[in-house]
């Protein structure tokens, strides 16, 4: 390969790298002050885990939307109008003085959220195929781990000196920055803009092809199970680590900075390891390991071992696990969809997203004493994603 044209993957793995970062910019920095932000608004920590489901359903409905109107008007432009409502959302929120206010807003962030997923994906797709694609997607999710462990570490510090304001300005100010990056270093990927991508009855039938594809299916579902598990843990986390086992919003960030190392190591050696042993066996290996920190972590609540590293362990193998799962099943499923990946990478996330959402609302209704509902809630969304892997993907990609 010559070096422009390593230099022109590297840029362009660095902006994938960028859109993918929205979540841990908007949501694993945000974790740390989950207290301080009940307290602020003299609220409950039940009412800020119905913001995170609130964010979840934006980002559910921005996927659905962003994906088609990127099809329709190209990559660049719509990135960049995403870009404007994040950082907007994201400064409107540190100015919410009830929580009601807060969870509209950060509605709105999640719709903006959406769009970091639906344009890697689709940028990537627009330009590699199978394991190239892959490779590059698994390598933009390590940027995207790295953020997570940088911002989750900067929250809780800024929660020792600052307002918990301040991680919104923080947001807003990572908006801009990439605002700017994207339009300096990005140049557009669609080989074609769909006139029709857009038009209602046209985005009925196209859901209605990418759903029903068999391909599509079995791989989203394999992808939004396993990641359920992951929303589940950041949802419930910040009351069962922070306020039952007591550990500071600092501490609270450097745990979930330990988490996300756990994820970029899995995606570096994913990396690698899928041009060697395939991507069947690397979902297979994946899934076995999620179910196994899962089970983890419910036998220790079960037998009442319940300190902060009968969460965070169990936690880093289910972490690293989903390194290996969610990189490739989403870029199998969108390997039949050339001219909708916008609109495939889209449907994905809204899938992804509705059962995440739903999966943290259920959990906001329980009263978190211990890790226990949170275990189970792990536990059940890998076993989900294992079998979906040994029943409906193993045979297909020997």
């Amino acid at each position: 390969m010559s070096h422009p044209m390593k230099s022109k993957i590297f840029v362009l793995t660095l902006i994938l790298g960028c859109l993918l970062m929205f979540n841990p910019v908007g949501l694993d920095m945000f974790l740390p002050a989950v207290p301080n932000i009940a307290r602020g608004l003299d609220t409950t920590s039940n009412q800020i885990m119905n913001s995170m489901s609130s964010l979840f359903f934006g980002n559910a409905i921005g996927r659905l939307v962003l994906g088609p109107l990127s099809d329709r008007y190209g990559r660049k432009p719509i990135i960049l109008l995403t870009l404007i409502i994040f950082t907007c959302s994201a400064f409107a929120s540190s100015l919410a003085s009830s929580i009601e206010f807060f969870i509209f807003f950060r509605f709105i962030q999640g719709f903006s959220i959406a769009g970091g997923h639906v344009f890697s994906l689709s940028v990537a797709r627009d330009l590699f195929e199978k394991e190239k694609l892959g490779k590059i997607i698994a390598n933009a999710t390590a940027i995207m781990g790295l953020a997570g462990i940088v911002f989750p570490v900067l929250g809780g510090q800024m929660m020792q000196f600052m307002p918990w304001q301040s991680i919104f300005w923080v947001m807003s100010i990572f908006g801009l920055t990439v605002f700017s990056f994207v339009i300096i270093s990005y140049k557009e990927t669609i080989k074609q803009k769909n006139p029709q991508a857009v038009n209602p009855r046209f985005l009925l039938q196209n859901w209605f092809v990418i759903i029903t594809d068999p391909v599509f299916l079995r791989y989203a579902l394999c992808s939004t199970f396993v990641s359920a598990g992951f929303f589940a843990y950041v949802t419930v986390s910040p009351t069962v680590l922070s306020e039952i086992f007591g550990i500071s919003a600092l501490d609270y960030g450097l745990s979930f900075a330990f988490l996300a190392l756990s994820f970029v190591i899995s995606n570096l050696i994913a990396g690698q390891l899928i041009t060697r042993i395939g991507q069947s066996r690397l979902l297979g290996m994946g899934g076995a390991m999620a179910v196994f920190g899962g089970g983890m972590m419910l036998g220790l609540s079960v037998m009442g071992i319940d300190r902060p590293f009968s969460i965070i362990i169990p936690t880093a193998i289910y972490f690293f696990a989903i390194g290996w799962i969610v990189p490739q099943s989403n870029a199998l499923a969108l390997q039949p969809f050339e001219y909708l990946a916008g609109t495939a990478s889209a449907l994905l996330g809204f899938i992804s997203m509705v059962v995440s959402a739903f999966m943290g609302f259920l959990l906001s209704l329980a009263v978190h004493d211990d890790a226990t509902y949170l275990a189970f809630a792990m536990l059940i969304s890998s076993l989900a994603s294992f079998l979906i892997y040994f029943l409906l993907i193993r045979k297909i990609l020997k």
